[in-house]
């Protein structure tokens, strides 16, 4: 099983090489580093604001109303949850960018606040001073990828979900597809698999959201073009995150920038 195990990480590796290789190409039609190719801008708007609409209408009110009327310990609560439930595909994307100490730290966490910390209520491994660290297929693409950090493809604005590219769009698709969580739901039925992803989205949304309000209202009431604003801050922080990544430069400022990026998410 152990020998399995690391036949797959070395697939998804090589794999992640390849992605990195192919998404380098997408990015051949860049504009440079300091603009955001995106051959898709008239789509892209229609989906942007279709997904303003259901902003405004649904996920901003909701956002507003746990906000104010969660408590406090609550909301830490379900935020570690759900933080506690990504850790196994951080580790995954650990293995996979060559950080194997990394991953067994992330494993650790996983199982000390799913156990001691109640299903992950409980931040208790950062107490015991195991550091908290989150990553992407995304990410590893972005990591391995010879190009510039501002880079990642094509850019794109997905239908919910928000701003993209063609890096972090397949880093999606990907991390998804090896959740091991997905993957246990699935198996037991479609149905369940279903529920429990839109059950998993829907609690990150307003999560992040309820996170964000005053930094999206900043941005949106200061700028001129919203969806141009909007794309130029992801692409720069997400670069920022990578090149981070690249130099090395320890797993707490790539956590706190991390949570920069779900500004624009």
């Amino acid at each position: 099983m152990v020998e399995g195990f690391f036949k797959s990480m070395a697939s998804l590796r090589h794999a992640a090489l390849a992605l990195a290789a192919a998404v380098a190409l997408t990015g051949c039609g860049d504009t440079g580093a300091n603009e955001t190719w995106d051959p898709l801008e008239a789509p892209n708007r229609f989906v942007f604001s279709i997904n303003r609409a259901v902003d405004t209408i649904a996920v901003r009110p909701v956002a507003v109303l746990y906000r104010d009327w969660m408590p406090a310990g609550g909301q830490r609560g379900l935020h570690n949850v759900l933080e506690n439930l990504g850790e196994p595909v951080t580790a995954i994307n650990e293995v996979v960018q060559g950080a194997p100490s990394r991953a067994a730290t992330t494993m650790g966490r996983f199982l000390i606040n799913s156990t001691i910390g109640v299903a992950g209520l409980f931040d208790v491994a950062s107490a015991i001073g195991l550091a908290k660290t989150r990553e992407g297929m995304g990410d590893t693409i972005g990591y391995y990828a010879g190009v510039e950090p501002e880079n990642g493809g094509f850019y794109m604005i997905l239908p919910v979900i928000g701003p993209s590219n063609a890096r972090d769009g397949v880093g999606l698709a990907i991390d998804a597809a090896v959740d091991p969580f997905s993957i246990i739901t699935f198996g037991i039925s479609r149905t369940a698999g279903w529920i429990y992803s839109g059950a998993r989205y829907g609690a990150t949304m307003i999560d992040r959201r309820s996170r964000t309000l005053f930094a999206l209202d900043d941005l949106e009431k200061n700028s001129v073009d919203f969806y141009a604003a909007l794309k130029s801050a992801y692409t720069q922080q997400r670069a920022d995150f990578i090149r981070q990544k690249r130099d090395k430069t320890g797993p707490r400022a790539e956590l706190e920038q991390r949570d920069k990026v779900a500004l624009v998410r």
